[in-house]
């Protein structure tokens, strides 16, 4: 099965294990918003751990926690990793479109759709945690990953979780690029949570998003 389809199919797994954190059990993380917009007010170092702590507590295969988070605040390395995102998308050749991608959608993926609010990304956000698994633990480290997201959430932060960071890392830089992130040998980077507080005064700040398909067509139940 294609890893990046097992990447993003866990999220309601991991959700329902945090509902407890809510007043309610439900409020929260029953319709996480996506942030698209984030102010430049930095994240204190004690909520990036307990967001972290989240990630690190989150069940695994034989709990054999595959996985290494980078939690990056320093607008050098931020800039930097902008700047080798910009060299890899220069070099990428574009595939045609579908002819069947939702409406509403950006095509070309360089400006966003007339009428939709602004589309945030990776240098928006003054706090970014990559996530990075051992080949085969996807998985895994989806459910840590949608775990932190659901914690910074919980913290009253605005998150988007982003996996087209894979792209910067697939030069010749990229071991240098590792190197910087920290990254432990033999694992590679899968996507990283932009984190930081809503820019509420921008646009459709906090979603900005296509709608969701309808339920009955996405869920089944089984019972008596």
């Amino acid at each position: 099965m294609n890893r990046k389809f097992l990447f993003g199919a866990i999220s309601a797994v991991a959700v329902i294990a945090l509902c407890a954190f809510d007043g309610d059990g439900t409020s929260i993380v029953e319709d996480i918003p996506t942030c698209q917009a984030f102010l430049k007010d930095p994240v204190p170092d004690a909520d990036l751990q307990r967001i972290v702590r989240a990630g690190v507590n989150a069940p695994s295969a034989m709990n054999m926690q595959p996985w290494h988070f980078t939690v990056v605040t320093d607008e050098n390395v931020i800039n930097e990793l902008v700047a080798a995102q910009r060299k890899s998308m220069g070099n990428m050749k574009r595939p045609p479109m579908p002819k069947d991608m939702p409406k509403g959608m950006p095509k070309g993926g360089s400006k966003p759709p007339t009428g939709r609010g602004p589309r945030s990304g990776l240098g928006d956000s003054p706090a970014v945690i990559f996530i990075s698994c051992k080949p085969g633990s996807e998985f895994d480290a989806g459910l840590a990953c949608e775990a932190m997201n659901d914690m910074a959430n919980i913290l009253n932060y605005g998150t988007k979780i982003v996996s087209s960071v894979k792209m910067i890392f697939g030069g010749d830089d990229k071991k240098a690029l590792y190197k910087m992130l920290q990254v432990p040998e033999g694992q590679e980077i899968e996507a990283a949570i932009l984190i930081g507080k809503a820019d509420t005064a921008a646009v459709d700040a906090v979603s900005s998003a296509t709608p969701r398909n309808p339920f009955e067509e996405v869920v089944s139940f089984l019972g008596k």
